[in-house]
């Protein structure tokens, strides 16, 4: 089953709703049911552990989420980079070709999303589809680059 969205929107939405629960469970812990049990089993500290280790996992969540960002926005600048256009000045006279390469670069990309993203762009920029393989797209770009 696929979530709508993705992980990134699900866990930015429920982000909000497990730090309350925490901020809950701290203010709360006197009232909660079965703790006494928890207590006899675990040691006086167990809602303190809890919590410490749900706060220590969301940390290790937000890392990850950093790491995935980061590579993908290299990923984007390098594609900047390696396809800028000859020189420089064409990309200001033609700002629709320069965003053609842009896309036909991201098709590369190893997250599907910014391969589905990019496709869509392109056809709606071209008005044509030529699939999801750069190749094709290549081609177009260099009979725009000739008229």
């Amino acid at each position: 089953m696929r979530i709508p969205g993705g992980f990134d929107a699900v866990f930015r939405q429920l982000t909000p709703l497990v730090l309350l629960g925490v901020v809950a469970v701290v203010l709360f812990e006197p009232w909660l049911p079965g703790l006494p049990w928890l207590r006899a089993t675990f040691g006086e500290q167990v809602v303190l552990r809890a919590c410490v280790a749900a706060l220590g996992l969301y940390v290790l969540l937000l890392w990850g989420e950093s790491i995935r960002l980061h590579t993908i926005l290299t990923g984007v600048l390098h594609a900047f980079r390696e396809h800028q256009g000859p020189a420089g000045g064409e990309s200001a006279r033609n700002p629709r070709l320069e965003a053609a390469r842009l896309l036909i670069a991201a098709l590369q990309s190893d997250d599907p999303q910014i391969r589905r993203t990019s496709h869509h762009n392109l056809v709606r920029l071209a008005g044509e589809d030529r699939g999801q393989e750069p190749t094709a797209w290549r081609q177009w770009l260099a009979e725009q680059e000739r008229k």
